[in-house]
């Protein structure tokens, strides 16, 4: 039976007024509010959703709480040029293996005001996870394979991000086909959409779920590298030749 009914319409006018009242003395005085419609309301949301992924991810981790599937609401200020102390969107990850979870690739959605994403990737590439994914991405059959499951996203309204090199990394080619992949050094790639109104009912696990789908090729690719090498972190070497 589903616990998530979709979040109250006041729930994305907090995020919406946390804009202009980003400070501890407005949140405090808000803060029954932001745990009863937004983190309860998120619980469920995590529970249900996660439920429809394992479907298509088994094994994957799903987390209901804070610091699990639900990114913290507080914000890290200590390495960023905004100092606000929180954030003005809900986010949620849920993420494939052992490593630290923002090190596995993973199922991500963010909601805010204005729109929301819903996307899979990894932030920052391990490295040795680096090293896989830029044997793989060069290797003469597979760089194929991600190079078509890529163009099928982007045709499909999906936007890649991540941080990239300048130039090749040392050992690759400047004639590959996968030039612009190997230079990443983390990737996530995402569906940016209007906030729909589903968000305000149950249906918005369906609604994600779809999306989901279609990037579980990537997901799956992904998680393929993360088994190029064992949890305790020793990369698994491909034979150059392959290449």
């Amino acid at each position: 039976m589903s616990k998530f009914m979709g979040f109250d319409p006041k729930a994305i006018e907090f995020l919406e007024n946390i804009k202009q009242n980003n400070n501890k003395p407005w949140f405090d005085a808000h803060y029954d509010f932001y745990h009863k419609e937004i983190l309860e309301v998120s619980r469920d949301l995590v529970e249900d959703l996660g439920e429809k992924l394992q479907q298509i991810a088994p094994g994957i981790n799903v987390v209901p709480k804070v610091n699990g599937s639900i990114y913290r609401f507080a914000r890290d200020a200590r390495f960023s040029k905004d100092k606000t102390p929180y954030k003005s969107h809900i986010s949620y990850l849920f993420w494939q293996g052992a490593l630290k979870r923002t090190r596995c690739p993973g199922f991500y959605l963010s909601i805010r005001p204005e729109y929301i994403q819903i996307g899979v990737g990894i932030n920052h590439f391990t490295p040795e996870y680096l090293q896989a994914w830029r044997q793989q991405c060069a290797h003469k059959t597979n760089a194929k394979k991600i190079r078509n499951i890529i163009d099928t996203l982007l045709k499909s309204g999906v936007s890649i991000h991540g941080e990239q090199l300048k130039r090749m990394p040392k050992g690759y080619s400047d004639d590959l086909v996968n030039q612009d992949l190997i230079r990443y050094k983390g990737l996530k790639c995402w569906y940016q959409l209007p906030l729909p109104k589903e968000i305000y009912a149950h249906e918005f696990v369906s609604f994600c779920y779809q999306y989901y789908q279609n990037l579980l090729p990537l997901f799956d690719w992904m998680v393929s590298i993360l088994n190029e090498f064992t949890i305790e972190g020793e990369p698994l070497f491909l034979d150059s030749s392959s290449f």
